[in-house]
């Protein structure tokens, strides 16, 4: 025993070494090789409304500024998330390391364990935490793995989602449900039938009947003496796969069982990770971000310039600041954000020079088609970016175009519409050499894997959050510096209450717009601040009021006020029938109620449970991802705060006000 320790010990080391002289790690040895503490997570399925869990591990000293790639790993027949979480066999500690080696998130589902086979519910759930995931996390690229049951989990997932996955290793699995005899009971508790009565079930997890499908890199190991899951379906897919030339690695052992040895699964796992690490973007940075400074101009429409959809306060333009110095503190490089709403190409070129050349730009991105589909013929906008292009150039500044954002399908703006005109700019940037920034496709791929995270990204159905600028300027910079930032933690700009407190020390009355309890609340806190404050309430009653007139009334009244402060407070009772018509009405409270362009006055959002600890609900979640996406400011209660609603309002406003 102790011989065989060493052994694996030495095994281990010689992978680690052998993943460091790849490339993948610089220095093995100032890497860890552990994974961060498992932390327990449990979500409510969409599915069903049950409870069910997973096992999250982040890296350890995990870095929330840089994207991560994600491995979900899927346990065996029997088991369940602690299998491949903390389990000692070969293939979970495979897993686990190489994840470690290459400062993966690390997630092990239950997916209805423990006797899933991917079976309907299973599927749902993890479409369900990808999705969520995407939300906590900058997600780069995702590697599903599995053994027994879940290599052939991974396989059938990957057969009925492609889109959503990078990489698939598949250990001890089976790629023909249809043809496998084993754990029948299983197979019928989790799919609903038999396979003469669901035979579709069946059929569409049976990956070797989908090789078309597996386009992304894939890894098999097998054993010829596997009596528990026979090899002979997943070899066969290896073969066709091979056949037409896909990135595929089978590694077949003539006398192994039903075990991945921990050098064959270290090898398949880092098969798929390198093999997907190549389609990584290989181009070199636009500017030398070694020179004392850059400027940079974005020009563009709404999208770009700063207007309420993303708080009044800032857009992707300043997020580009701050994520090209976070990555190069040594280079001063300043963007300047020359985005007008409304605007088109042909406003592009008329203010050209003295919105853009007369900066002396190093480097100007350019962001139309928004506008210019519903005003400007094909013709006549690709011709105006063919001129913008080379002005630019002239002027001897760099370009880089931007398709525009992806949107919610309209009749004023079509998605197929939309999708010519991004064309159009990928065709010019082909023929004038000029890099493209596609946003498009990358809010589109988001949209695939994760649409309710991309739904999140949204203001209305075409201008983007803050949530959305933070993406589109993460997506700029792999474009400009070829190099990946996660710009998520970035918080709303400080002051917090610029407006309340310039009028406190300017000794002005504030007129605040404020919605029950705290219309009756916030003098007496503006009065501990200052006992000489002078505050004017006006009540925005709520009470028998639906969100859609809560909506309604934002938009007649606030901008009409022109308050110095807002006060949101949307009670529980305005519910809408589902979690979109709850984003849609949400967000549009917080719209109207901010002024149009930069901010004239602030805006404070407090959370139901400040007024009342009453059990959360999905809304009560989506208040806080919804007020974190547009960058504004919320009063909420933890868990275990017990002050009373005027203690902690008047205690967050102490806080913030001069702060």
């Amino acid at each position: 025993m102790i011989r065989n320790r060493q052994w694996q010990h030495a095994v281990r080391m010689l992978v680690v070494a052998t993943i460091s002289m790849s490339g993948a790690i610089l220095n093995a040895a100032d890497q860890p090789t552990e994974l961060g503490p498992a932390q327990d997570m449990t979500f409510t399925a969409q599915r069903d409304g049950t409870p069910q869990q997973y096992v999250i591990r982040l890296p350890q000293n995990f870095d929330a500024s840089i994207p991560h790639d994600l491995m979900i790993a899927l346990h065996g027949h029997g088991s369940d998330r602690w299998q491949f979480a903390q389990g000692a066999i070969d293939e979970c500690r495979a897993a686990r390391d190489l994840a470690a080696a290459h400062q993966m998130i690390y997630v092990s589902p239950d997916y209805r364990a423990k006797t899933s086979w991917m079976g309907p519910a299973a599927e749902s759930d993890l479409v369900q935490i990808i999705d969520d995931l995407n939300q906590q996390y900058r997600i780069r690229n995702l590697i599903l793995c599995g053994a027994s049951m879940g290599g052939t989990s991974a396989l059938a997932f990957t057969a009925m989602h492609p889109e959503l996955i990078d990489g698939v290793v598949s250990m001890n699995g089976t790629a023909n449900v249809l043809e496998y005899t084993g754990f029948s009971e299983a197979f019928i508790s989790s799919y609903g039938g038999t396979k003469t009565e669901k035979p579709e079930e069946y059929r569409k997890r049976s990956a070797e009947l989908f090789p078309e499908r597996f386009t992304m890199p894939i890894a098999i190991t097998t054993g010829e003496r596997d009596t528990v899951v026979p090899p002979d379906s997943c070899k066969r897919l290896a073969d066709v796969l091979k056949q037409k030339g896909a990135e595929i690695q089978l590694i077949h052992r003539p006398e192994g069982g039903h075990n991945t040895p921990y050098a064959d699964g270290v090898a398949a796992l880092q098969y798929v990770i390198d093999a997907v690490g190549k389609k990584e973007s290989s181009a070199t940075s636009l500017l030398p971000f070694q020179s004392p400074a850059a400027t940079i101009v974005c020009l563009g429409d709404s999208v770009t310039g700063v207007y309420y959809h993303t708080g009044g306060w800032r857009a992707y333009p300043e997020m580009l600041q701050i994520g090209l110095r976070q990555l190069f503190p040594n280079s001063e490089t300043t963007v300047i954000n020359a985005g007008i709403s409304g605007n088109t190409t042909q406003d592009g070129l008329a203010r050209l020079d003295s919105d853009v050349l007369a900066k002396n730009p190093q480097l100007v991105t350019i962001s139309f088609g928004l506008n210019d589909m519903v005003r400007v013929l094909p013709d006549a906008f690709r011709s105006n970016l063919e001129l913008l292009v080379n002005r630019c150039r002239a002027h001897g500044s760099q370009v880089v175009l931007c398709t525009p954002n992806a949107v919610i399908d309209t009749s004023g703006r079509p998605i197929d519409k939309l999708i010519t005109y991004c064309d159009i700019i990928r065709s010019v940037g082909r023929d004038l050499k000029a890099p493209v920034c596609d946003q498009y496709q990358a809010g589109t791929r988001l949209k695939t894997r994760a649409p309710w995270t991309w739904r999140l990204t949204l203001s209305d159905e075409i201008h983007p959050n803050m949530d959305g600028h933070k993406r589109m300027a993460e997506e700029l910079i792999q474009t400009i510096a070829s190099k990946r930032v996660s710009l998520d933690a970035v918080s709303p700009p400080r002051p917090t209450l610029p407006r309340t407190t310039a009028r406190l020390q300017q000794k002005q009355p504030i007129r605040v717009l404020a919605m029950p309890p705290y219309d009756g609340l916030v003098a007496h806190a503006l009065k501990q601040i200052d006992e000489t404050a002078t505050v004017e309430v006006t009540t925005w009653t709520t009470e028998g009021k639906t969100l859609a007139t809560l909506e309604q009334e934002a938009k007649t009244n606030v901008r009409a006020q022109k308050p110095d402060l807002v006060i949101l407070a949307v009670p529980r009772s305005a519910r809408a029938e589902t979690n979109e018509q709850f984003v849609h009405s949400f967000s549009w409270i917080m719209n109207w109620s901010l002024s149009f362009g930069h901010q004239e006055w602030d805006c404070v959002i407090v959370h139901p449970l400040v007024a009342s600890a009453e059990t959360t609900g999905t809304q009560d979640d989506l208040i806080r991802r919804l007020v974190k996406a547009q960058h504004l400011e919320l009063i909420d209660r933890t868990t275990d705060e017990k002050t009373t609603t005027a203690e902690l309002f008047s205690s967050w406003l102490r806080q913030h006000v001069r702060d």
